[in-house]
């Protein structure tokens, strides 16, 4: 007879069981037996770390508990999975009904070079051919599934992206490994080559439009639209009713589109590969304006929002300079959509910060920087109709 342990951790509304053993036909029955018969079940958790085989019958048992869950609004969701047991996810096609979420590889940053650094996590060189995007601690490991997800379509679509390898752990820490071939980034090449700043800024400016001329996937990627908006209730406690009402009737008036945006497109996220642009981080792609992404360089950029050397560790005078220069290369030879954005600034740096302060729990000093940089310059000034 199979021999299978579960151990049973019941919180709130989640079950967490984790699996030592083989999930076959006879120990199928053990695991159905371990889940708990709370009424107020949601959410099952199967950690299949220690599990190493899942036949059918196992598969009918965690199928049976989705079909209990999910008219309750909740789900299963399958958690450290081995390459053996995702590829019997995947011939069954439960990976496409389920979360199922990979058993990240161990590293150690030790020794490492540092390459880059953005608001939610930092970027290491882990060998000649492979760099490591590690997210800080604490963040949902559905994080790093939903980026590895992002960056496999964004490839297949022809964004030049890197290839994404397999999902790590630092510590407490996620992140994502990618192949990069004696890539560098290009917020280290700004900081080392001041002088060249123009050149830099073309190179985002140009990759910035080879984005948003690109196609998004509605099957994977998600209306950043409707997310901003979604973004702007959760954080409406903190603003004033007429703010939250200011800037609900701007991103309304967003125009709607069906092409892709980064939405953290900044030199700690390009890496330059035989003088290439190689986008990571792909976490935030979604589809809609461009009008997202540019507001995202405005944000990190821009002397009125005054975050660029905390974030890309380039001094916030040369952030200035950049910004313009990308700006007046992005916009080359369309001066009447440039001086559009620039009647609108504050806004447009405006929807990075609702993005991020709703993450930002974890580092609540610069939290409260950017809910202050928002309500105390941006949403005066646009009013005043201005940036500064």
């Amino acid at each position: 007879m199979t021999t299978l342990e579960i151990a049973v951790v019941l919180a709130d509304a989640t079950a967490t069981l984790r699996l030592s053993g083989r999930l076959d036909a006879t120990s199928a029955e053990t695991l159905a037996a371990a889940v708990p018969a709370d009424p107020e079940l949601r959410r099952l958790v199967l950690d299949l770390g220690a599990c190493p085989f899942v036949s059918s019958g196992g598969i009918r048992v965690i199928m049976t508990q989705y079909k209990r869950l999910a008219p309750l609004g909740g789900g299963v969701e399958l958690v450290n999975v081995g390459p053996q047991v995702r590829r019997v996810f995947e011939l069954s096609g439960l990976n496409e009904i389920l979360v199922v979420r990979e058993k990240p590889r161990e590293i150690s940053i030790e020794g490492l070079p540092f390459l880059s650094e953005g608001v939610f996590g930092e970027v290491f060189r882990l060998d000649d051919e492979t760099v490591v995007k590690l997210y800080r601690e604490g963040l949902d490991p559905a994080v790093v599934e939903r980026e590895k997800r992002f960056a496999r379509a964004a490839f297949v679509a022809g964004i030049p992206t890197a290839i994404s390898l397999d999902l790590v752990t630092s510590g407490g820490r996620f992140g994502i490994a990618y192949e990069m071939l004696g890539a560098d980034s290009l917020a280290g090449l700004m900081r080392r080559e001041p002088d060249r700043l123009d050149d830099h800024a073309r190179l985002l400016a140009h990759l910035a439009r080879t984005i948003h001329a690109t196609p998004a996937d509605r099957a994977v990627f998600p209306d950043i639209k409707a997310d901003c908006l979604g973004w702007l209730a959760e954080m409406a406690p903190l603003f004033a009713p007429a703010d939250v009402e200011l800037l609900r009737g701007k991103i309304e008036a967003i125009p709607d589109a069906d092409t892709c945006v980064h939405f953290d497109l900044h030199g700690g996220n390009v890496m330059i590969r035989d003088g290439e642009p190689v986008v990571i981080d792909m976490g935030d792609f979604s589809r809609g304006s461009p009008l997202f992404d540019l507001g995202l360089v405005e944000t990190i950029y821009s002397p009125a929002v005054g975050i660029c050397e905390r974030v890309t560790k380039l001094p916030n005078d040369l952030g200035a300079d950049f910004l313009t220069r990308f700006l007046d290369h992005y916009f080359a030879g369309r001066p009447d959509e440039l001086a559009s954005f620039e009647m609108d600034r504050a806004f447009y740096a405006s929807l990075r910060l609702l993005h991020s302060i709703r993450l930002l729990e974890a580092i609540p000093d610069f939290r409260q920087q950017l809910i202050g940089v928002l309500r105390d310059r941006l949403i005066p000034a646009m009013r005043a109709g201005g940036v500064r």
